[in-house]
């Protein structure tokens, strides 16, 4: 019998990417033991018989898609200009006959892939306006646009989109940003969090010039899971345990004792937190377990409301939420941050099933 390959997960190996990836795994329960960070290789002891591999997130496209991996974790950004797709055609993978996407935005990582064009360009604000100086650099300069970026294949085709085809993409050596002020590059098109470094080298991004938004994502090769059921295993654990992370962030459970006289005080209690805590999915029980018309009236009787209520990233959130609460008369107010959270199916785990039938 033939012994099934080990299963590999290729990580970011330099950068802000590697420190929050590792985090970001930590937190869905599968921490990643290396003794030496020099070390390439690592593993999670949470998930035995996977071998995790340090590599540069640029190359790990290319990993996944030769079999040298099985799943990795990268930026989207990197994924789309190695499949050659835009945002919009990238879509859930089926376009790519070995790399599928299993989770398109793993919640950090964020930047945006973004035209910036010299401050001085007052008349250039939108991709329009780009169209036009297209024009008129090739008429009146007998050139076109030079534009620097390391993505070439996702700006050709904005460019192409957007009707600008008189131009020359360069990838120059370093700094992007530097581009323009030494006149290697009329613009570029370059990743941003948040423009801090665009306009502090006098550049500005077009209003309608975002090529691509981008996260941390996961991948896997499509045929290696459909052909070994030890990688199939390790895949449907981590989405399990990413999706019920994900799922549980900004949630917490709030449990809250009541003191009503009546069934219909319970009734507008309920309406009150329903209008005053948007998404609060809560759940009453009665001290007597249904607030029935035998007991007697006159005697107050405890209730008990909890449930899972998104509490957001300050802490005003959670102090708005705790006086509706305490205005409809709670008191013992218990909230707990959720770590996990599992739905009756995960609905990620559901769609890659679905995408591994439809190779067979």
């Amino acid at each position: 019998m033939t012994k099934e390959p080990e299963v590999r997960l290729t990580l970011p190996g330099k950068g802000a990417l590697e420190a929050s990836t590792l985090s970001f795994l930590a937190e869905c329960g599968m921490k990643v033991n290396r003794s030496n960070p020099r070390q390439y290789l690592a593993r999670i002891a949470s998930m035995p018989g996977l071998e995790v591999v340090f590599q540069r997130a640029a190359d790990i496209p290319m990993l996944v898609s030769n079999g040298d991996a099985m799943l990795g974790i990268t930026g989207y950004d990197i994924l789309a200009e190695h499949l050659g797709y835009s945002d919009d055609e990238i879509g859930d993978g089926d376009h790519d006959d070995e790399i599928i996407v299993l989770e398109r935005n793993l919640g950090y990582g964020s930047c945006r892939l973004v035209v910036a064009v010299p401050e001085t360009w007052i008349d250039v604000s939108t991709c329009a306006d780009l169209w036009h100086l297209a024009g008129y650099y090739t008429t009146q300069k007998g050139r076109g646009l030079r534009i620097a970026t390391k993505y070439p294949t996702l700006t050709g085709q904005f460019l192409r989109r957007h009707g600008i085809t008189h131009c020359k993409i360069v990838s120059p050596h370093g700094a992007l940003e530097a581009a323009p002020l030494t006149d290697t590059a009329d613009l570029i098109v370059d990743l941003t969090e948040t423009g801090t470094t665009l306009r502090e080298n006098r550049l500005k991004l077009l209003d309608d010039g975002v090529v691509l938004r981008s996260q941390a994502c996961l991948i896997a090769n499509a045929h290696l899971l459909a052909q070994h059921k030890q990688a199939l295993s390790m895949a449907v654990m981590m989405l399990e345990s990413i999706d019920a992370r994900m799922q549980a962030r900004n949630r917490s459970l709030l449990t809250a004792h009541v003191q009503v006289e009546s069934p219909e005080q319970i009734q507008r209690i309920c309406q009150q937190l329903r209008s005053r805590i948007p998404g609060f999915e809560f759940r009453v029980a009665t001290s007597d377990g249904s607030g029935s018309a035998e007991r007697d009236r006159s005697v107050p009787y405890g209730c008990t409301i909890s449930g899972v209520v998104r509490i957001g990233s300050t802490t005003s959130d959670l102090l708005d939420a705790v006086a509706v609460l305490r205005n409809v008369g709670a008191s013992h107010i218990d909230v707990t941050p959720l770590t996990y959270r599992f739905e009756k199916e995960s609905a990620r785990v559901r769609s890659l099933h679905e995408r591994l039938k439809r190779l067979h």
